[in-house]
């Protein structure tokens, strides 16, 4: 139930984030998608962002890290 809180909120490091401010794109795939499928979604979409696992257990976020790969 706790989790039903967070759905439809923005990433809390969207700020700071170099896919959601567009600075890293991901081959043919629109930002507008990327960002409504990981950024936008609340908890639901966070917890499958591999870039918002690093920052949650506090581990350094690799420059080239996408939603989809930590390297």
């Amino acid at each position: 139930m706790n989790e039903l809180r967070h759905l439809g909120k923005l990433c809390p490091y969207a700020g700071e984030c170099p896919v959601y401010q567009e600075e890293i794109l991901i081959g043919k795939i629109s930002p507008f998608l990327i960002k409504n499928v990981f950024c936008n979604r609340g908890i639901k979409g966070w917890k499958n962002c591999e870039r918002f696992k690093l920052a949650e257990t506090g581990q350094a976020i690799p420059a080239t890290a996408t939603p989809y790969q930590q390297q």
